[in-house]
């Protein structure tokens, strides 16, 4: 009976430490829409009626638009209930360090080629990810992949975007889709 016991007290608490499977709408507070704000930048600089594919090449308030957006997104709120927790979260890797086998340092985010466009996604659906050991093989950093670790709330800069959160990452596999 006590190894019955035994046994049933260890699976639950293997359980308790599992990581969390959490999407990327987890990391936004549920009150922030970036789209009503776009909206509200937009109508501040071009005025209501204005449509935003009638905006030529070159138009200066362009310009002011992109500052105005890469600078809300640079702000946008994150979630503070997430901070020291143990999640799995999918995404994609924009490498910052590492070598030709191994990516050490990158961003996860949530869909591919987001960092690469201007302005990045808001900080809160960025991730900067801290590898342990030799880090994540290059082809899979580049692909879709599921990210394990301890994520904490942590605005960090980066030359691709800022990052609301920073994952220590303890191990990464390929995206084969949601557990749920």
């Amino acid at each position: 009976m006590r190894f019955l016991i035994t046994v049933f007290c260890l699976t639950c608490s293997l359980s308790s430490m599992a990581a969390d499977e959490i999407e990327w709408d987890d990391l936004v507070p549920q009150d922030y829409d970036p789209s009503e704000i776009y909206s509200a930048l937009f109508d501040e600089i071009y005025g209501e009626q204005q449509a935003p594919d009638g905006i030529a090449d070159g138009d200066a308030r362009g310009e002011k638009l992109m500052d105005a957006i890469d600078k809300a997104w640079r702000e946008a709120p994150l979630k503070p209930s997430l901070d020291n927790t143990e999640v799995r979260l999918p995404g994609y890797g924009v490498p910052l360090d590492g070598d030709e086998e191994y990516v050490r340092e990158f961003l996860l985010v949530p869909y591919f080629g987001a960092c690469i466009h201007t302005p990045p996604p808001p900080r809160n659906q960025i991730v900067l990810v801290k590898m342990e050991g030799r880090g994540v093989p290059l082809d899979l950093a580049l692909d879709a992949m599921w990210l394990e670790g301890t994520l904490t709330v942590s605005s960090q800069d980066t030359e691709y975007g800022t990052a609301g959160y920073v994952l220590e990452g303890k191990s990464a596999e390929p995206f084969t889709g949601y557990l749920r």
